[in-house]
């Protein structure tokens, strides 16, 4: 099976197309309305507004802590492997 992206211009040809899939025993998967200019602008200020409330209150990064405090601890969860000494 092999899946394809097709672009068409003309509602004509995509009637068309549709229409003979059946027949090459193909199927539409998906298909993606566009989204409009003000669509896309509101979905932008969203996350711009989002991504401003979270650089206000400090960023994410300290909310993680110590990387090498996380390493450490994990490292203590290995076992000794045969032959090796601790």
């Amino acid at each position: 099976m092999s899946r394809l992206t097709i672009e068409i211009d003309a509602p004509e040809d995509e009637a068309l197309l549709l229409q003979l899939l059946p027949k090459l025993n193909g199927r539409v998967v998906e298909e993606k309305a566009d989204l409009s200019d003000q669509t896309k602008k509101e979905q932008l200020k969203t996350f711009f507004n989002a991504a401003k409330k979270i650089a206000a209150s400090g960023g994410v990064g300290e909310s993680f802590g110590d990387p090498s405090e996380w390493q450490r601890e994990v490292r203590s969860w290995d076992r000794v492997l045969d032959g090796r000494e601790e």
